[in-house]
Formats: structure tokens, sequence, C-alpha cells
């Protein structure tokens, strides 16, 4: 049966501009258990507290809601991560897993001020692209499960580098202080640069 209010979100997601919409969706259905990746390599981007696109979701969400001078980019960002949610969840049940159970949300940070809810947006986007990249370190058979899997964290990959890339210069534009926000940066989110080209 088709999900229609499933793919109107889909096409929603896709055309907001906190998309990398160069990089195409794959089909986490077509996904197949024992075909050269393992469920188990995606439990921690729906449980860990720390980065995983369900924190995400709470987080940006609940960051809109108290700052409103990022109020727009955080929900924007909230709503890709919705569909980054249900694509690694349908992957670990089209790969055979089982759904971790249950999330527990009590670690997820804020901030006190707009500045201080960027500088932990943008950790929590490096932790995520760190485990994006780590999970392609698994796959070495060549299957139409891996190449599918290869195709869904190089999107993966390429969103959270635009939120990255979206959530810095808004920093950059709230601190205002050039030092003061290269200061920011060396103290607090030493590895930015490593994700822009």
């Amino acid at each position: 049966m088709i999900n229609y209010i499933d793919r109107m979100a889909d096409s929603l997601v896709d055309v907001l501009k906190y998309s990398q919409t160069e990089v195409e969706w794959p089909e986490p259905a077509d996904l197949k258990p024992n075909d050269g990746v393992k469920p188990e390599w995606f439990y921690p981007a729906i449980e860990n507290a720390e980065y995983s696109e369900i924190s995400s979701i709470l987080q940006y969400t609940q960051q809109e809601a108290l700052f409103d001078e990022i109020g727009e980019l955080m929900l924007g960002i909230a709503l890709v991560e919705m569909k980054h949610f249900a694509s690694v969840r349908d992957a670990i049940v089209a790969l055979g897993g089982k759904l971790p159970q249950p999330f527990d949300n009590k670690n997820i940070k804020l901030g006190t001020n707009a500045s201080e809810a960027l500088i932990l947006a943008a950790q929590a986007e490096i932790e995520t692209i760190k485990f994006y990249k780590s999970i392609k370190t698994y796959l070495i058979e060549t299957t139409d499960s891996v190449n599918i899997t290869r195709q869904l964290l190089t999107k993966l990959i390429a969103d959270e580098t635009l939120h990255l890339k979206m959530i810095n210069d808004r920093l950059k534009n709230i601190i205002g202080d050039e030092k003061e926000y290269n200061d920011i940066i060396k103290n607090k989110l030493p590895q930015i640069n490593l994700y822009f080209s």
C-alpha cells in the first residue's frame, strides 16, 4: 500500500534549502538481509543520545522554540533530520534488524542562548558525520545492498555537511566579532573546518 503522506513529506523535505539536492536518496526498501550490510551498524544513528537522528530532531525543534533568531534554521534542519531518521529506520528494518527501544532524551543539550545552541548543534553534526563515515569503512563487499548503503550514507553525509555549514554561517553571523568567533572555533569546534572544502 502506498503511503501518500510519507511521499508528500519526502517531497517537501527534498525541495527545502536544508537538504543537499545534488545527492539523491536511495530506496532503503531495496536493501536485503545478509547482503554485506549489518543492521546493527546503524543502531547508534537512531538510539545514541549524543548524535542520533532522533536526538537531533528533539534538540533542534526545542531550540527552534527557545531561540527566535535561529528558529527557522533549526526547524528546517529538524525536518530533514526526520527524513534521515525514517531512512535509517527503513534501512534497519529492510536489513532484518530490530528497532532499538526505548529512547532516552534526558541527555539532550539545548544551550542557554542562540550561539550556545548553535555550538551544540555543530558538535552534534560533526559527530554524526564522523559516525556515518565510519560505517562506510565496513562496506567492503560488492552487493546491491552495499551499493544502496553507500548511496544512503553519501546522502546523509552530504545533508549533515550542509547543516554544519548553515549552522556555522549562522553562528558566525550571530557572534559578529571575528576574533570571538575564531576563539569559539578554536576552543569548542576545532574540527569544523575539516568538513568544508
